[in-house]
């Protein structure tokens, strides 16, 4: 993850001025970033903790498609912790 980069990124965004939080989970969706950068872009943009972005983007549209495999991976994390 290019920090840099997506500092820059959220500096880019946030200076267009008051986004829809949906907007800027979409536009981070459309240019193709991982659940990672997106939840570290969103948290600097919206403004919110790490946990709450990461609620948003779960919870939002634009990654809606997403859902079925995070929760397979949060399951078969719960199996390997059990082992």
């Amino acid at each position: 993850m290019d920090r840099s980069f997506l500092d820059a990124l959220a500096s880019d965004i946030a200076s267009r001025g008051p986004l829809e939080q949906e907007q800027v989970l979409q536009e981070l969706r459309d240019r193709g970033m991982s659940p990672i950068e997106a939840i570290y872009v969103a948290s600097r943009v919206l403004r919110l903790p790490l946990p709450e972005a990461k609620t948003a983007i779960y919870a939002s549209a634009a990654w809606r498609d997403q859902h079925s495999d995070w929760q397979r991976l949060q399951s078969n994390l719960g199996d390997d912790v059990s082992r």
